[in-house]
């Protein structure tokens, strides 16, 4: 995490992995599991190599809470957390991450099951960021990494149901907490996952809704593609054009489309792909935390296959003209 102690949990970025649970250590040989594979790694080892965004999708079946993509069965949740992910947690001590759970099927179960399982897991619900909580009531902003270390508060939960959500129980209603883009429909356009009467206006209030709080929503940019792992591994194939999906050439120019069409200028606060071993999302968050510079050598057909915005004769992303040394706030500004 280099030095991010004192910057406020809302102007960091991070890597997260869409479908984290859904991958090929979990899908073992099991054929169904593989087609609805979406990343590389087993959870432990995506948080190994830098992944700090976990999106689960979660049901509640046969007595359990799942983990699945669609009406593929990965694991129990209960497993996933006890196996991978306080595992890391207990090995490294400065982590700080953020769990974003997609429900399907009754609500209120779920949240029953929840609540069952954070009482059975100690380890994790000591460690789970309360926007509530008594460490935050005079803060007028996120707090900074360095404090939610301190206060062991280190991982962020996010539901999609507000009937699952309990501020209570750190299990906070995404709607009110992030803004994000619609998953579907085409790597070259951008708009509003959750739908607004005028597109002349930002996609959301600046600020965290359901909390006596101005602080700063967060911006989840979801990036993938495509109704199948399958699709997508083949679309972040790093000899495509622009790097493939995750490439400098194809991600950084969306994630500048997003902002700009987000109509609140803030840079991404969760970068999620799929087959985040792949590509470039590692190198383009650290740009966006640490500055430097713009990834060159991908595949272009003209500039708007590449970071730089430069094609050269040869057809591979170059250095002219945006490549000097910089930071993220010395080019784009800082965030509100």
């Amino acid at each position: 995490e280099r030095s991010m102690n004192n910057l406020s949990f809302s102007d960091v970025s991070w890597v997260s992995s869409h479908n984290s649970h859904a991958n090929r250590f979990a899908s073992a040989e099991n054929v169904l599991r593989q087609l609805a594979t979406n990343q590389e790694h087993s959870v432990y080892e995506q948080l190994s190599r830098g992944v700090r965004g976990l999106m689960l999708d979660i049901e509640f079946r046969n007595g359990s809470l799942q983990c699945v993509h669609g009406f593929v069965e990965f694991s129990l949740l209960r497993d996933l957390i006890l196996r991978e992910i306080i595992p890391f947690l207990n090995q490294d001590e400065q982590c700080v991450i953020t769990i974003d759970f997609e429900t399907r099927g009754d609500a209120e179960l779920i949240r029953r099951a929840l609540r069952d399982l954070l009482e059975q897991i100690p380890d994790l619900e000591r460690r789970i960021f309360r926007v509530n909580d008594k460490h935050w009531e005079n803060h007028t902003e996120w707090p900074t990494i360095a404090q939610m270390r301190e206060a062991d508060q280190r991982v962020l939960i996010l539901v999609d149901n507000s009937v699952v959500a309990s501020n209570d129980m750190g299990i906070h209603y995404r709607y009110n907490v992030t803004m994000e883009n619609h998953w579907q429909g085409s790597l070259d356009s951008c708009s509003p996952r959750y739908s607004i009467a005028d597109l002349h206006v930002p996609w959301s209030m600046p600020y965290i809704a359901g909390f006596d709080k101005t602080w700063t929503r967060l911006f989840t940019l979801n990036h993938f593609c495509c109704s199948t792992g399958i699709e997508s591994l083949r679309r972040v194939n790093p000899t495509r054009i622009g790097g493939g999906d995750n490439g400098w050439g194809t991600l950084f120019p969306r994630m500048m489309l997003c902002i700009a069409e987000s109509g609140l200028g803030r840079k991404p606060n969760f970068v999620a792909v799929d087959w985040v071993n792949i590509g470039d999302v590692h190198d383009i968050v650290d740009y966006m935390n640490f500055g430097g510079r713009l990834g060159v050598g991908q595949r272009c057909e003209s500039g708007l296959d590449c970071a730089t915005g430069s094609c050269s004769a040869e057809k591979v992303c170059h250095c002219q003209p945006a490549c000097s040394e910089s930071t993220w706030n010395a080019t784009f500004g800082e965030n509100p």
